[in-house]
């Protein structure tokens, strides 16, 4: 029973840090933020979670993990390659659509990690995230959606839906940049004047796109 309480408790606070992170960034977040939003103290905070860099990561394990599952879900069974990569692709932008929260603070990760590995404009907040002792698992998974994209493509090429003359890696990473792209402005060109699409019209153009990119 404690232990239910206990998870329950954690589960709460990561819950409001990941809304409060949302919000302000990393970087710009006070554990007093997250505690006036989880309505504890920081000695209880401090309980669950040792520092604003643990509860960072723990936030960002469980949005990569929500990410992934929304992933595992999607039909992929009897699927060329090529069929593969789109349902993956359909699942991105659904994903950003329907989990806006979770789908910035993985971003706002991954933007983390790159300062991290450029290391020349590494920050000091961000050399405490990478000394925590979590960071290597949470970085392990982040690399996960790259890892299952490129898998995906070479399967396609495997089958010939894909075209094999460009890389595995330059297929994902063009693929990769284009999703988030369309994630990022699609709201903005529904609200145009000159936009009559739905969302669903909209977001097959978008596949129709990734199509013509991967059998070129």
């Amino acid at each position: 029973m404690k232990a239910l309480i206990k998870e329950s408790r954690s589960d709460h606070i990561i819950q409001h840090a990941k809304e409060v992170f949302f919000k302000k960034g990393y970087s710009m977040t006070a554990i007093s933020d997250v505690c006036k939003s989880a309505g504890c103290s920081r000695t209880t905070l401090y309980s669950y979670f040792d520092s604003k860099e643990n509860l960072y990561l723990a936030v960002v394990k469980k949005t990569l993990s929500r990410f992934l599952g929304h992933f595992a879900a999607l039909e992929m069974e009897d699927k060329s390659g090529m069929e593969r990569v789109l349902t993956l692709a359909k699942g991105y932008l659904d994903y950003a659509k329907m989990a806006p929260q979770y789908y910035q603070v993985m971003l706002d990760f991954y933007g983390i990690l790159r300062s991290i590995n450029e290391g020349a404009v590494q920050t000091e907040a961000h050399a405490k995230i990478k000394g925590c002792i979590y960071f290597e698992h949470v970085n392990e998974l982040a690399q996960l959606p790259f890892k299952l994209l490129t898998e995906e493509i070479q399967q396609g090429q495997s089958d010939g839906t894909i075209n094999s003359t460009i890389s595995p890696v330059e297929h994902m990473l063009n693929i990769w940049a284009y999703l988030k792209g369309i994630s990022d402005v699609s709201p903005i060109v529904m609200n145009l004047d000159i936009n009559s699409d739905k969302h669903s019209d909209f977001q097959i153009l978008a596949l129709g796109m990734i199509r013509k990119m991967l059998a070129i």
